[in-house]
């Protein structure tokens, strides 16, 4: 119901703007960001674009190209020239998950794209109130079991990085809980250290003031390995024994589909020089992304598995 209810909301905006190709001036890389400027993904993209410019010796010009979540710009990508001239950047949630909610969908996260670089993620935290009597992620588990009644997680909605990271754990430890939805992260994790809600996933720039503040308790970060920022608080992947239990929100860049490989390759030794230079690290450790270059094709390879994932949660909410 959720996901028809999602349609029903941007079907007018998908009916209004229908995504053309876009291309590139001669001599240029196009670098579409398929989400207004000012957000996270649009942060990132210009943190690269200078060093970009650098490494590829052409100009990189970043066009932010909005509408419905992303897929506008996203789709209009898929539709470009494979030659290497226009790229995008991009975030899932939602690039991944928001086609999942269409019908039909404007694109195929995994079939329309030619991934090229996965290059930093923000890893989801695990939180409760400092208040509650719930310190550790074994007691969370312990407690939900007993308590249906209270087992509640504040959520964005269907297909958010939030959701996706509660759905699987609900799976992995075969528990259940009921997702609260919110328009605002702040103010869910306000109701979270309030007392008002038992938990919630949020992004790890979103929680770490509040939990080296004392109101609220980190219980499980979702990156591969831990963070600097919280070295006490153990992984998901070591709490559930999970290997690839990763929840976090990725960056990365991609092209069209049917790229050659020589281009995919050059543009990859790009970005991943990009990544290196100092500027960039700080940029994205200042954004509190932490950077790790994915190259062809095992971001390949993990975009198929977080399409998989993300459809199988996203049944519950049909």
């Amino acid at each position: 119901m959720k996901l028809i209810q999602l349609a029903s909301i941007v079907g007018l905006s998908l009916t209004l703007a229908t995504p053309l190709a876009v291309h590139a001036q001669p001599g240029e890389v196009m670098l579409v960001v398929p989400h207004a400027a000012g957000t996270g993904v649009d942060a990132v993209a210009r943190s690269f674009s200078p060093a970009l410019q650098t490494t590829l010796k052409v100009p990189v010009v970043v066009d932010n190209r909005v509408g419905a979540n992303g897929a506008i710009g996203s789709a209009s990508v898929a539709r470009a020239k494979p030659d290497g001239a226009v790229l995008m950047l991009n975030a899932n949630p939602p690039f991944v998950t928001f086609p999942l909610t269409q019908s039909p969908p404007l694109y195929d996260a995994v079939k329309d794209f030619t991934p090229i670089a996965k290059v930093g993620s923000v890893p989801m935290v695990l939180v409760v109130s400092s208040q509650s009597e719930i310190k550790t992620f074994d007691q969370f588990i312990t407690f939900v079991k007993a308590n249906p009644a209270k087992a509640q997680y504040a959520s964005p909605g269907v297909g958010s990085a939030g959701y996706l990271a509660m759905e699987r754990l609900k799976t992995t430890k075969g528990v259940n809980m009921d997702e609260v939805l919110y328009k605002s992260t702040p103010q869910s994790l306000v109701d979270v250290a309030g007392g008002h809600i038992l938990s919630a996933f949020a992004s790890l720039p979103a929680v770490t003031t509040l939990v080296e503040s004392g109101k609220l308790r980190a219980l499980a970060v979702g990156s591969g390995v831990r963070v600097d920022l919280m070295p006490n608080v153990p992984t998901l992947a070591e709490l559930t024994g999970d290997k690839d239990f990763n929840a976090s929100v990725w960056y990365g860049f991609l092209g069209p589909a049917g790229m050659p490989q020589a281009t995919v390759d050059r543009l990859y030794d790009g970005i991943a020089t990009a990544l290196r230079s100092d500027a960039v690290q700080q940029s994205l450790k200042g954004q509190g992304i932490l950077p790790g270059i994915q190259a062809p094709k095992d971001f390949q390879r993990s975009l198929a598995q977080d399409q998989e994932s993300a459809r199988q949660a996203m049944k519950i909410a049909r």
